[in-house]
């Protein structure tokens, strides 16, 4: 008996079996004509609903999130969402779930990804531009998604479902030109029959998180994550994520902030734009460079308020910038400028 007829004995068990495994190994016909099977298996994957194990598990996520200092907020779907849909898999199309639990859910480099082409297309200024060509980026874009040579500000998580909030759909791709779109290149035709492509889509709402990164103080990190979220906001409003965004499908609201509120918001709110400016630019700043920046930044230090300069301290030894004080000391020596900062800074 081959395993395909022995895979029709087998039935499928709602909130104890694991969806992906099962879209991936139990399609009982893998004949290109025999669609009432891929179709079945769609439908029944997207019926096996939660698994019973997965609610603790989101829950030690949330609270290892919160350990690490994470701002959460739930992002809840307008229509259809569908990760994934062009990977490979035996219906043709294929879905991002979960390897443990089977459950749906984004991605943080896809969520990371976005906000980065958004950020490059729609928001102004050299600072966010990006040449991936050339490997080369912005401050902005560098200092919040990071280089080759250097990570970003901020750390993109995993957004897992809701418990219970959540549901698989089946979905139906409808192209009517196969042979146009296709090798064949044959012109489309209005006799041409369509072909009908089933597929998996979700809904519901998704615990999206980000973080500092290791090694990047709160402080440091407040206005890179204020950028992403607001970013990440736009871009899941009027992009969407995944496939099929041209249709309508991958829009998201991003709801009210959870997690650490920031100590200092009410004096934050009372920085000068400087100051904004030269620690975004402080973030895109490597160690090699820093002799050069200093130099360069040197008038907008010398003007920072008493508050300021505290938070511009935190900054740079947030980043490692002050561990070896003998070459800020090297560094004064070579430009009166530069003496003039260390004095300022408490360093000297």
């Amino acid at each position: 008996m081959s395993r395909r007829d022995r895979l029709k004995r087998v039935a499928s068990v709602p909130g104890r079996t694991h969806a992906g495994l099962w879209l991936d190994k139990y399609l009982t016909d893998t004949s290109r004509e025999d669609t009432e099977a891929k179709w079945g298996l769609v439908r029944e994957v997207a019926g096996l609903g939660e698994p019973q194990e997965y609610k603790a598990f989101f829950q030690r996520y949330r609270e290892a999130l919160q350990e690490l200092g994470a701002e959460m907020r739930e992002a809840h779907t307008r229509g259809r969402l569908a990760v994934g849909l062009g990977g490979e898999g035996v219906v043709e199309t294929t879905f991002t779930l979960h390897r443990v639990y089977g459950v749906p859910y984004i991605p943080g480099s896809a969520l990371k990804g976005l906000a980065s082409r958004y950020a490059h297309l729609y928001l102004e200024g050299d600072a966010w531009r990006r040449d991936l060509g050339r490997f080369s980026r912005g401050e902005g874009q560098a200092g919040l998604f990071g280089t080759t040579e250097e990570q970003g500000a901020v750390v993109f998580f995993d957004a897992l479902p809701i418990p219970g909030a959540w549901h698989l759909h089946p979905d139906i791709l409808n192209p009517h030109h196969r042979a146009y779109y296709g090798k064949e290149g044959k012109p489309p035709a209005d006799w041409d029959s369509p072909v009908p492509v089933p597929f998996l889509s979700a809904t519901g709402r998704f615990l999206v998180a980000l973080a500092p990164a290791p090694g990047v103080g709160l402080e440091a990190a407040r206005p890179w994550l204020s950028a992403a979220w607001q970013i990440l906001s736009w871009t899941l409003a009027e992009e969407g994520v995944g496939a099929k965004t041209s249709s309508g499908y991958g829009r998201l609201d991003l709801e009210d902030l959870e997690g650490p509120k920031p100590s200092q918001e009410a004096d934050a709110k009372s920085l000068r734009p400087e100051y904004e400016a030269l620690r975004v630019r402080l973030q895109a700043t490597s160690y090699c460079e820093l002799e050069a920046f200093l130099r360069r930044e040197a008038p907008t230090i010398l003007a920072l308020s008493p508050e300021e300069v505290a938070l511009f301290k935190g900054a740079l030894e947030s980043k490692g910038f002050l561990k070896n004080r003998q070459d800020w000391k090297t560094w004064a020596k070579r430009n009166p400028d530069l003496r003039l900062v260390l004095e300022k800074l408490g360093l000297g």
